[in-house]
């Protein structure tokens, strides 16, 4: 099998499109249904992911609040 190389980082402006429509869908999914719509939104994002992505280490850069500038680990998120 071939190594999926890691995906460029998004740019900063791309980032805050992100943040924007996440939050909106959040909004959208409404407070009693928050958790249930994350979920289901990292599962979708992992499985298009496929193999090159290293959900352990996302976790743990998530859990961590690191900056995102920091270097990234190819193996890793």
């Amino acid at each position: 099998m071939t190594a999926i190389p890691p995906a460029a980082p998004l740019p900063f402006e791309a980032l805050e499109r992100v943040y924007e429509q996440l939050a909106t869908a959040i909004d959208r999914a409404g407070e009693a249904n928050e958790s249930l719509f994350l979920t289901k939104l990292v599962m979708v994002m992992a499985h298009r992911a496929g193999d090159g992505l290293d959900f352990e280490a996302c976790v743990a850069v998530a859990l961590g609040n690191p900056t995102l500038d920091a270097p990234a680990d190819p193996a890793a998120c």
